[in-house]
Formats: C-alpha cells, structure tokens, sequence
C-alpha cells in the first residue's frame, strides 16, 4: 500500500500548526515552566489512552516499547533543560541555539541511520536557520555573551535531534496511537519528578490556567504529536526536522490575534527565508511516492 508524499506531509503541516500553539497556552497559562510541561505531557496522556482502548492495540515487541520509553525520557529532558536555559540567557538567543536541531539530525543520519542527506538539504537548512536569526534579532546575538544557559540551549537541541531520529527508529514496528503514549506516559512521569524535586507547584492554578493546560496537552501535545509521529515513521527525519523549523513562523502568526502581538519588517522577512529554506529541503520529496505501513489492529 502507497501514498503520495503530499499526504504525509499534510499531516506534517497540521502536526505543526497544533504544535505551534504551545508558546501560546504556555504564556496563558503563566505558570511554572515544568509544571506547564508536565501538564502537557500528563494531559495529552489521559487524552490518548480512550484513543489506545478503542483501536485495541497490543505488542510484544519489547525493543520497540523499549524505544518509546527512552524517547519520552529524552522528550523531557529537552522540555526541562529548554525551560532552564530561557531562564539563564535570553529567550531569543535560546530559540536561536535550539534551531540547530536539524544540524544534529542531518550528521545523525548520516553516522546512525545510513542516511546521506544531499547538497540541497545542508543549504535549505542554512537558508532556514538563517530566517530563524533575523526573526530572533541580529543584534542580540551580536551582544550576547557565551554562558551557561547557551550550553542549557545546545543540550535541548541535542536532545531534540536525538529525539527524532529514535522516534523514526520506534515506529518501524510499533503503531503511532501506542508510541505516542507509551512516550508521553515516560515523559510525564521524568517531569512529575522534577517539578516536585525543584518544588514547582502542581495545584492551586485558576480556571484560565486550567483551560490553558488542557489546550497544550489536547491540542499542542496529543494532536500535534499524533500527527508528526505518524508522519515522520514515512519520511527521511532530516526531511521533518528542517519542516519543525516552521514551527516559529506559525507561532508568532497565531500570537497576533490571540496575544495581541505584532511582527516587526525583520521578523516578516525572517519569516519568508525561514520558509523558503524548508521549501528547498522539502521539494524534491513532493515527487516521491512513500511507501506506508499497515497500521496494527
């Protein structure tokens, strides 16, 4: 059984666009950083066992569970590290370094997954990282000084990266409904811990708060992630680690109507080059037919 590309990556685009969204529940939200991720995570797990009751999945294969289990670790990690190195530097700068994640996929599937990913994907992520520095702003990498919360910030993009590859490598031989949760089960409960070890509250949070961590679990979390795990399992995961980068573009769109913000000249032409970039790295594969797994039942 096949599919065009264009499928997959219509799930790709509304996986991100849900994604897109998290900055904006974590800034209505308004709370601490790892307990906002650890709703998310603990959420979007309630939200997708009913999904895993229904469709009756089961499976035996202990390597794969194995893997799902060590993305979630390494999905919190990233979450916990990111939210420590927005509170040692500067947030721009952060956003900036953790963008270097498809570098790190590109020389990963290159040493691990046998993947030789071309010319043009080295110069549409360029082009794409590029657009990601203008929408940060120029001048604040300029005058920022190397510190820790950098170090913090090249560690969430290590563990974004490595979280990518393996996620590929996991839904080989295990269904997406039954990955996502096994991975967001792990993940919740690596954050639980940290949020009571660093005595971040869990409790006592308003009603807006609430209704804002519902919408990044439901929303940003179990669909989001529903849809990139199904996507990337049948595209090279350089290919969807550039695509991520869009992530930032959609994000300050939706904060215009929702947060009131407005983008700058810099941040529009950010924007552009930002997508032009992934265009580069993505075009060849709109030609493609990928081939698709059968789903477990």
């Amino acid at each position: 059984m096949s599919r065009s590309s264009g499928f997959n990556y219509l799930i790709l685009f509304l996986g991100i666009l849900c994604i897109s969204w998290s900055a904006i529940f974590v800034k209505l939200a308004d709370i601490s950083g790892l307990s906002s991720a650890f709703y998310r995570m603990f959420i979007g797990f309630i939200g997708v066992v009913p999904i895993w009751l229904f469709r009756k999945h089961s499976s035996t294969d202990f390597k794969s569970i194995a893997l799902a289990v060590l993305c979630g670790v390494i999905f919190a990690f990233d979450i916990a590290v990111w939210n420590l190195s927005i509170m040692l530097t500067k947030a721009a700068i952060s956003t900036l370094i953790a963008n270097l994640a498809p570098v790190w996929v590109g020389i990963g599937a290159i040493v691990f997954l046998k993947e030789k990913p071309g010319r043009i994907f080295w110069i549409g992520t360029t082009v794409a990282l590029f657009g990601v520095t203008i929408i940060v702003g120029i001048n604040q990498i300029y005058h920022s000084e190397l510190s820790i919360g950098h170090f913090f910030a090249i560690l969430a993009s290590l563990f974004y990266a490595i979280y990518l590859l393996i996620m590929r490598k996991g839904r080989q031989r295990l269904d997406n409904v039954t990955f996502t949760m096994i991975s967001m089960l792990s993940s919740a409960i690596v954050l639980f811990l940290l949020a009571l070890f660093t005595g971040k509250p869990l409790t006592g949070f308003s009603v807006s708060t609430w209704e804002a961590l519902v919408g990044l679990g439901l929303v940003s979390q179990l669909s989001g992630w529903l849809a990139i795990n199904y996507a990337i399992a049948y595209m090279p995961s350089t290919i969807a680690s550039v695509s991520l980068l869009s992530q930032s573009v959609f994000t300050a769109l939706i904060a215009i109507p929702v947060l009131g913000e407005k983008l700058t000249i810099e941040e529009v032409v950010g924007a552009m080059i930002v997508l032009a970039g992934i265009f580069l790295v993505n075009k060849k594969m709109f030609k493609k037919k990928v081939a698709v797994q059968q789903e477990y039942d």
